[in-house]
């Protein structure tokens, strides 16, 4: 039998009362149909595109910028790689973080930042107090050939009360996709692995189901 491959889900759960950034609605899920009145059980899910695991398109702060539904589904997977930066000191992920470790993201599509945030998902300060990038480290990676977008295990590549927002523009500029509030990177750091992380939406950003395929033994996915 032909080896299956390991799945890594990489997604937070989407549930009423789920960790938002400051300032959107709640995430709304109750029941439109029901087995006794209607023969069957049916949901109304209402959230902002921009909730828990997603991805923003360029067109969230890039005028004119494509949209998800300009892009290919090929846009959204390829070989991936996690790089692991928790060892930094303060919030801020710099270039000077990242660039020793670029070695470790050579051939990705995307590239994944480890930055410790997850283990602190639904604590207060996840948000207003999270990780985030530098100008200077978005640049470093927009830079970067060949890459279809960037994830990290943090709420927003800027800070919370950015209005500048320069990390997203360096990135979404460059064409790229960002993949937000990503968890269980430290099971797919170090190994060979395809990321998997297809919208929903068409629009300028959306909730994804992001995970890892880890490659098995012989090459096998």
């Amino acid at each position: 039998m032909d080896a299956q491959p390991l799945i890594i889900d990489l997604s937070w759960p989407v549930f009423p009362g789920m960790p938002m950034f400051p300032g959107d609605p709640p995430v709304e899920h109750r029941p439109m149909g029901q087995y006794a009145t209607h023969g069957f059980v049916s949901h109304l899910i209402s959230l902002p595109a921009h909730s828990g695991t997603h991805m923003d398109a360029p067109a969230h702060v890039i005028k004119g910028g494509a949209a998800l539904a300009d892009m290919p589904l090929s846009r959204f997977m390829g070989p991936g790689a996690v790089l692991d930066l928790r060892a930094r000191p303060g919030r801020e992920v710099r270039a000077q973080d990242i660039a020793p470790l670029l070695a470790e993201a050579a051939g990705a599509a995307f590239v994944l930042l480890r930055t410790g945030d997850a283990e602190r998902w639904g604590q207060d300060g996840y948000y207003t107090a999270g990780s985030y990038l530098t100008p200077g480290a978005a640049e470093l990676l927009a830079a970067l050939p060949g890459l279809s977008g960037i994830g990290l295990d943090a709420g927003s590549v800027d800070p919370a009360d950015s209005r500048e927002l320069p990390a997203h523009r360096a990135l979404l500029g460059a064409g790229l996709v960002i993949v937000e509030n990503l968890r269980g990177l430290e099971l797919a750091q170090g190994r060979a692995f395809t990321f998997l992380c297809l919208p929903v939406l068409g629009c300028d950003g959306s909730p994804v189901r992001a995970a890892a395929l880890l490659e098995m033994p012989g090459g096998a996915q």
